[in-house]
């Protein structure tokens, strides 16, 4: 179940709870306005309608438990390859600091397309040259001015309209070790 379905299952859940309630105290007041009040029947109904919150409480509960155990397993899954790399990679630049990075490169595949198919886009690539957008970027300095043309030193990314991280941006670009 993703977490549009559990939102909405536990919108009609609360829903549910709010209905029972109404309807409860609904049939109470009728019961005592026509003068029948029967405190075993209220009771009874009280009852009933705290189990029935209790069930639909940790029913909620127990999807909610599960979708995170989901989401941690599909997000592992998607990043198996780089995960269990990494270590070994870490391992192989300290006993060769001079390794080329163009040899990792491929290791961060997956983690490009986890971020595709979550529909997650980067804001600008690195080194590009851009106008200042306060929106989308973040300056490294407090006196930039929108339009100013600047260089993306680290993507940011987006869903959509809105902003998960601006890309940071600078004046210059960083210079080379030779």
């Amino acid at each position: 179940m993703d977490s549009t379905n559990l939102f909405w299952f536990g919108l009609v859940l609360l829903l549910v709870i709010i209905l029972l309630g109404f309807s409860f105290f609904r049939s109470r007041r009728e019961v005592e306005d026509s003068g029948r009040n029967d405190s075993i029947t209220a009771s009874k109904e009280i009852e009933e309608l705290r189990q029935e919150c209790l069930r639909l409480r940790e029913e909620l509960q127990q999807q909610s438990r599960q979708l995170t155990v989901d989401l941690q397993s599909n997000t592992f899954a998607q990043l198996q390859t780089l995960l269990t790399n990494y270590p070994s990679v870490r391992q192989m630049v300290k006993a060769k600091p001079d390794l080329p990075a163009k040899n990792l490169i491929s290791l961060f595949i997956p983690l490009d397309n986890m971020l595709k198919s979550w529909g997650y886009e980067p804001i600008g690539s690195p080194w590009e040259q851009v106008p200042y957008n306060p929106q989308l970027h973040q300056g490294d300095t407090d006196d930039m001015t929108e339009g100013e043309l600047v260089y993306v030193r680290f993507v940011g990314y987006r869903d959509n309209s809105r902003i998960l991280s601006p890309a940071k941006v600078s004046r210059t670009l960083p210079i080379p070790s030779k």
